[in-house]
């Protein structure tokens, strides 16, 4: 199979790369930088397209691994040189948009939205990756996609876009604002003064810090604005956090207590839904 992968370049397109590519998949990348797609080639091997409609043109499966202000840019770009054969996915991490978009501009191609649940640096083997068809046609491809990522190792899930967002933008946004405040506030304390006495849960809490903060600003900037406010994600976080510093600052020690008992138990009943 001939894979194109529309911002090869990107973490979570290389990583695609270098997935397909240990398949014994041909895989060619595109994208606005071409210096960036000619270093990678270098790195681990991929064909370079001089446009992201040239790599489209001559493959079997299109991903679309590109921001979401050029996502439907592209896929305009690359509409013209797609036929009934090929197929397009996204991985994009809202998923109500972008399938909409492709329904737009790709018509009588099979698309698929996705959201792969995990960063560049993952291995295959137990990772979450979320598929959204949204017709008959679309549903048969996620059965056979889904069925080579199990064979990979993956966890496999099937909703539909509305519930993808609804669900998981809403985990997403709200993760991504805890390590905005928490960056934020380290800042403002200028907590560095203090990190040579950092205990495990601190180290543990910086590297989710560095996690999110490690990654697109661009993407999370999105999310922030087009997922957290719509979902309240944020005011409930904010009414919870004053709480929390009420009762400390009002030495409120059994209900601590008793709280945080309450929330110990919450969390051992969610083990079984994560």
């Amino acid at each position: 199979m001939r894979v194109a992968i529309i911002g090869g370049y990107g973490s979570m397109g290389r990583w695609f790369a270098e997935f397909f590519l240990k398949h014994g998949d041909q895989v060619v990348i595109s994208g606005r930088n071409y210096n960036k797609a000619m270093a990678l080639r270098r790195k681990i091997g991929v064909e370079v397209a001089k446009t992201n409609a040239e790599a489209a043109r001559s493959a079997d499966l299109v991903i679309i691994s590109v921001m979401p202000g050029r996502f439907e840019p592209v896929v305009k770009e690359i509409a013209p040189q797609l036929t009934g054969e090929q197929r397009v996915i996204d991985i994009a991490s809202v998923k109500e948009e972008p399938v909409r978009i492709m329904h737009k501009h790709l018509k009588g191609i099979t698309v698929l939205g996705t959201h792969p649940m995990f960063g560049p640096s993952a291995e295959p083997e137990g990772q979450n990756f979320v598929l959204t068809p949204t017709n008959p046609k679309e549903k048969r491809f996620a059965g056979e996609f889904g069925k080579f990522l199990k064979s990979n190792g993956f966890n496999v899930a099937v909703i539909g876009p509305k519930k993808h967002d609804d669900m998981v933008g809403f985990m997403l946004s709200l993760t991504h604002f805890v390590g905005f405040v928490t960056a934020d506030t380290w800042k403002e304390l200028n907590i560095g003064k203090f990190t040579g006495l950092s205990s495990t849960s601190f180290r543990f809490l910086k590297s989710f810090v560095d996690s999110i903060m490690g990654s697109s600003p661009e993407l999370y900037s999105y999310l922030q604005m087009n997922v957290a406010s719509a979902s309240g994600a944020e005011e409930v976080f904010i009414k919870q956090a004053r709480v929390w510093a009420g009762l400390a600052k009002r030495r409120k020690r059994d209900e601590i207590i008793r709280r945080m008992r309450k929330l110990n138990k919450y969390l051992k009943e969610l083990d079984s839904y994560i």
